[in-house]
């Protein structure tokens, strides 16, 4: 039996006035993402496919990150590997991390978004990267909600 290292995962949790497929939308869809994120996912999002995030043009369009999409269940769940090129950390799988994110309908119109990251053990300073993937992801997580809200609203409108 092992023991997981304390401090080398990222779990949070939020709650999105907006249903499980706005939510969806926002967390997939190119273009939304870049309205929160610093990156801008490419490739179709297909279990199995690589995915890629790239700075936005203007900021240089170079690659951030990259990983494998591991699942993907609409409105429901997307999980998938990352790797930064700038961690400067052998690209090999025991460099890469995992990112499951789940959707769960709370009501009608509210989702709880619930996002796992690690497990970054056995990474040198491995607390400190869990912890600066923690401060990304609540930035990350907080522009999800708020594109998700308005899209909502737009369409309630």
């Amino acid at each position: 039996m092992t023991t997981k290292k304390p401090g080398t995962t990222v779990s949070l949790t939020l709650l999105v006035d907006a249903p499980a497929g706005i939510v969806w939308k926002a967390l997939v869809d190119p273009k939304l993402v870049g309205q929160y994120m610093l990156a801008t996912p490419c490739c179709a999002i297909e279990r199995g496919k690589e995915i890629k995030w790239f700075a936005r043009k203007e900021d240089g369009g170079a690659l951030l990150a990259k990983g494998m999409i591991l699942a993907v269940q609409p409105s429901e769940r997307l999980r998938f590997t990352t790797y930064a090129p700038s961690s400067k950390l052998p690209d090999e799988p025991a460099s890469h991390t995992t990112v499951d994110v789940h959707l769960v309908p709370e009501t009608e119109k509210r989702t709880r978004v619930e996002l796992w990251q690690g497990d970054f053990a056995g990474l040198p300073q491995d607390v400190r990267r869990a912890r600066e993937a923690g401060r990304q992801w609540v930035e990350q997580l907080v522009g999800l909600k708020r594109v998700a809200e308005e899209i909502d609203r737009a369409m309630a409108a």
